[in-house]
């Protein structure tokens, strides 16, 4: 039997992460998600094209979408794109979201994918150090862009937790460290 759409990020509707589970069983949920998007109607089109593969290759969809991770992991790893596309995956759906988050009237998705930026941001700034990192660990790219979904997937809420565990504590002790060298200046 084909697992159905319900309660899938493509509906919008994804289960928020389980307060106290862990990255495992949030990559099990996103699993789930997965394997029901893979089996969700996407259009006469698009659902053709899939059967089609499907035929021939005799694979069933989860396995090709896996193939396709596999793949995209090795690019992370061997591929001279492989910076470009790492950032793409940190990039492309957090940003689509956010714009949907925006325009929505609920402002608690603007808090979350804001959370997300700011973690993001304090990860862009190992970006700098990437060539020098790359030449004792080879699959960065790979490690960051899995830490990446780790941080934006509604199953794992990621980016909640590093915030809370190193960036708002990091910014803490820099306003305390800012307001004792500069006692008179104002502080937001």
């Amino acid at each position: 039997t084909k697992p159905t759409q319900a309660g899938s990020v493509r509906e919008g509707t994804a289960p928020a992460a389980v307060a106290g589970a862990g990255p495992v069983d949030g990559a099990k949920s996103a699993n789930e998600d997965f394997v029901r998007f893979l089996y969700a109607p996407h259009g006469p089109q698009a659902d053709a094209i899939i059967s089609t593969i499907e035929t021939k290759t005799k694979l069933k969809r989860e396995q090709i979408g896996y193939a396709v991770g596999g793949a995209i992991g090795l690019l992370l790893i061997f591929g001279s794109i492989a910076q470009l596309l790492c950032n793409l995956i940190g990039f492309a759906y957090p940003a689509y979201v956010s714009v949907k988050a925006i325009r929505s009237p609920s402002k608690d998705d603007d808090t979350k994918w804001l959370t997300y930026w700011t973690v993001f941001g304090f990860m862009c700034t190992i970006d700098f150090f990437a060539d020098s990192i790359m030449k004792i660990f080879p699959v960065f790219f790979l490690f960051k862009a899995v830490f990446l979904m780790y941080l934006y997937l509604p199953q794992t809420n990621g980016a909640e937790y590093c915030y809370t565990k190193y960036v708002d504590p990091a910014v803490t002790k820099f306003d305390a460290w800012f307001a004792k060298q500069f006692p008179g200046a104002k502080q937001e």
